[in-house]
């Protein structure tokens, strides 16, 4: 069963299936029993809309559920979407330094553009550098492009 659950929640997340009711009724069971890949995967549903009506206040609440267990995704997530959706700069760089500093590479990238346009946090280009090069380092060739042609003050 378990199998089941962590299979259903990758598909949902990359967004290869789309879920019928009685496998977002398993999911949302398994969500609200603590499951962080079912938080995740639940989260992922509402805020594209799969099997369920769009409902960024539903998707914030199940990723911010995953999120607080430390699962790194789900803490991207939540702040890749306060960002996008407007509706916290300052909890949107937080979260996302959380999935940062467990070595999600984009978190990695985005926070050090976040630094270096001082998003939700102090315009920093010392910290901008760090997380740029981080990321740089795990191969990421976006973060080498804007570090070499973006970075303010360049």
């Amino acid at each position: 069963m378990m199998k089941r659950i962590l299979l259903l929640c990758c598909l949902l997340g990359a967004g290869i299936l789309s879920a019928s009711e009685a496998e977002l009724a398993t999911l949302r069971n398994q969500a609200e029993l603590g499951n962080a890949q079912a938080q995740l995967a639940l989260g992922t549903a509402y805020e594209q809309g799969q099997g369920v009506a769009r409902d960024l206040e539903q998707a914030l609440r199940w990723y911010q559920r995953a999120a607080e267990q430390g699962l790194a995704e789900a803490q991207y997530q939540l702040a890749y979407l306060l960002a996008e959706a407007e509706i916290s700069p300052v909890a949107a760089a937080e979260w996302m330094a959380k999935a940062a500093d467990q070595g999600m590479v984009e978190a990695q990238y985005l926070m050090g553009m976040i630094h270096a346009e001082g998003i939700g946090v102090a315009q920093d280009t010392r910290q901008a550098r760090r997380w740029l090069e981080k990321a740089i380092a795990a191969g990421h060739a976006e973060a080498e492009d804007y570090l070499n042609n973006h970075m303010p003050g360049r």
